[in-house]
């Protein structure tokens, strides 16, 4: 199970005690790498992921269906689309 999947079903258990969740942020990892994530909380509507890599702070805007990210920081495009696949898948 992905992470995305498992932060979506916190979400649905507060929904269904009758808790609105717009936006859930976390604290935790990626592949090894500290992240914070502000996650929508949908599939189709965009997530937001900060992540410590090997070349510094990079900020990740994923979209998981259709799966598109877009990122700003000094960490290669490899680095980022396995943050943002691991996040998603």
């Amino acid at each position: 199970m992905n992470i995305k999947a498992i932060a979506s079903i916190a979400a649905v258990a507060a929904i269904s005690l009758g808790t609105v969740l717009p936006a859930t942020a976390a604290e935790g990892t990626i592949n090894g790498y500290r992240v914070n994530v502000l996650d929508s909380g949908s599939y189709d509507k965009a997530d937001s992921i900060t992540v410590w890599g090997p070349q510094g702070i990079e900020t990740i805007t994923v979209t998981c269906a259709p799966f598109d990210w877009k990122s700003h920081g000094a960490n290669t495009a490899e680095f980022v689309d396995s943050i943002a696949n691991a996040w998603c898948f």
